[in-house]
C-alpha cells in the first residue's frame, strides 16, 4: 500500500525531518483537542502493543502507557483509578470479546471525551469510513508498510488526525455530487461549484480541476473556498468527510 496520509501539524516540531520527506504526498486534516499524556493500547496480540509502545516511548517520552488484551480489561482501566489520567486510546476493533465498529462505539459511549485511534487489520474504505463516522481520530492498517504504521501511530501520540489518503479518495470518489450538495436544500451550490465538486471529490487538484473545466486555477480557488463555507468545513478532507456523512 502506498504510504500517502494525512497528518496535523502538530507534529512539526517533533517529526519536522521525517515530514519533509513525506510532504508531497500529505495534508493537514486537523487536530485532536485532548492534552493528557496517558494512552491505552488495546489489542489482543502482544507483540503488535509492543510495537506500538516503541513508537510512543520515541515520540512522547512522558507518556503513560497502559495496555488491554480485550474490551472488558479496557473498560476496567477506563472506569478505573487510571481512567482520568487517559487522553488517548488506539483500538483494536477486532479483539477476543468484541467484533467490529461495536467496539469502537462501546469505547466512545464508555468514554466520549477520550480520542480514539483504531488500528485495523483491514484497509477497508468502508470500515475507515464507518470509524471516522463515529468519531475516530485516527485509522492505521496493521498490514501496511511499516513507515505507514509508524506514522500513523506518531501523528496519534503527537495530536494529529491519520488516515490514509488511498482510503479516503476511495471513499470520496463514490459520493455523488447531487447526494454532497443538498438537494433537500441544506446546503445551496451553483453548478459551477457543483462542477468543481464533483472533480475534488476524486483527489483532483486545483491545477487538475482547471484544466477539466477550462477555469483558471485563481477561479478553482474561489470556488473551492465558496464550497468550504457554504459547508462550514476549514479544509478539503473536512469537505469530504461532510460529504461522506450527509444522508
Amino acid at each position: 500500500m502506498a504510504a500517502d496520509f494525512f497528518f496535523s501539524q502538530t507534529q512539526q516540531q517533533t517529526h519536522r525531518s521525517g515530514r519533509r520527506a513525506a510532504s508531497r504526498h500529505a495534508m493537514a486534516i486537523g487536530e485532536h483537542t485532548g492534552r493528557g499524556n496517558g494512552y491505552l493500547i488495546v489489542d489482543d496480540h502482544a507483540l503488535i502493543r509492543e510495537g506500538v509502545v516503541r513508537v510512543f516511548s520515541g515520540t512522547r517520552p512522558d507518556a503513560q502507557l497502559f495496555e488491554a488484551g480485550d474490551l472488558a480489561q479496557a473498560i476496567s482501566i477506563l472506569i478505573g483509578p487510571q481512567g482520568p489520567s487517559i487522553d488517548t486510546v488506539l483500538l483494536d476493533l477486532h479483539l477476543p470479546d468484541s467484533r467490529g465498529i461495536a467496539t469502537l462505539q462501546r469505547v466512545r459511549a464508555m468514554a466520549p471525551d477520550v480520542v480514539v485511534g483504531v488500528v485495523s487489520g483491514t484497509d477497508d474504505h468502508e470500515l475507515a469510513m464507518q470509524c471516522l463516522q463515529h468519531g475516530a481520530a485516527a485509522f492505521v492498517p496493521k498490514h501496511g508498510e511499516i513507515d505507514q504504521f509508524v506514522q500513523g501511530i506518531s501523528a496519534l501520540a503527537g495530536g494529529g488526525v491519520y488516515f490514509p489518503r488511498d482510503l479516503l479518495w476511495q471513499a470520496a470518489s463514490r459520493i455523488k455530487p447531487d447526494q454532497a450538495c443538498g438537494s433537500s436544500g441544506e446546503v445551496k451550490v451553483t453548478r459551477r461549484q457543483n462542477d468543481v465538486l464533483r472533480l475534488l471529490l476524486r483527489g483532483y487538484s486545483n491545477h487538475v480541476i482547471s484544466t477539466e473545466l477550462g477555469i483558471s486555477p485563481e477561479t478553482v480557488k474561489l470556488h473551492v473556498s465558496a464550497l468550504l463555507r457554504a459547508f462550514g468545513v476549514n479544509s478539503r478532507v473536512h469537505l469530504i468527510l461532510a460529504c461522506a456523512n450527509r444522508p
